[in-house]
């Protein structure tokens, strides 16, 4: 059997107050909701400040088992 795969669209966007750093789903970002800070407590948008969106690739074993995982750019 061939080795299967998964994906999971990233976006990273950074909290426009105090710059922590968050990585989150990229369907969840689309939703344009707004989300606390973990650090500052402060309420934003991360759909306003996106840095980056990735493609992460998941190589599974006969299982669903990760056994690897990479990261792939994405074509807009």
């Amino acid at each position: 059997m061939a080795n299967k795969k998964a994906f999971l669209d990233v976006s990273i966007s950074i909290c426009p107050y105090c710059g922590t750093p968050y990585a989150d789903a990229s369907w969840y970002i689309k939703l344009q909701s707004e989300i606390e800070c973990g650090k500052c407590g402060r309420n934003w948008n991360p759909s306003k400040s996106i840095i980056d969106r990735i493609l992460l690739e998941f190589s599974l074993d006969e299982d669903g088992k990760v056994i690897d995982m990479r990261k792939k750019e994405i074509r807009e």
